[in-house]
């Protein structure tokens, strides 16, 4: 597999590390944005809410059953923002692995044996399929397949 990476880094490593940096994180940025925005909204509300129940507005279950709907709704909110803000943390840190292995791979020859050391440096973790078929998925964020012939 590291052999197929050093050999074709060009068409496989080169490619896929543009792509990653031409990833919408500004789309997500702008979401995370929005999202914040309506975090303040949510907080706005429940200030009002309070004030409506110490003026005698509204009654206690009135005012709890619209406290539990904010709550559930900022609780919606930051959990996109941080599912948003661990998407942008992987994909920056696929930006990071993956330049560090097509350095590696411009710079060597082809390897005549098994390197622990190497291998854990770019592999996260190993899928077997089957009998015939193995991937690799890299810390970049590549799975590679092998598959015996």
């Amino acid at each position: 597999m590291m052999n197929k990476l050093i050999c074709f880094h060009q068409t496989i490593l080169a490619p896929y590390l543009q792509a990653l940096k031409r990833a919408p994180d500004d789309d997500s940025l702008k979401r995370i944005q929005k999202l914040h925005t309506l975090i303040t909204q949510n907080s706005e509300k429940r200030e009002t809410l309070a004030k409506l129940l110490s003026q005698g507005v509204i009654g206690s279950v009135i005012y709890n059953k619209g406290l539990n709907e904010i709550f559930l709704q900022y609780d919606t909110y930051q959990n996109e923002v941080n599912a948003l803000k661990h998407s942008i943390s992987n994909s920056m840190n696929h930006v990071s692995e993956t330049t560090r292995l097509l350095r590696f791979a411009e710079k060597s020859s082809p390897l005549t044996a098994f390197d622990e050391t190497l291998f854990e440096q770019f592999v996260d973790s190993i899928l077997i399929r089957s009998r015939d078929e193995i991937c690799y998925i890299l810390k970049c964020g590549l799975t590679l397949t092998e598959r015996r012939q």
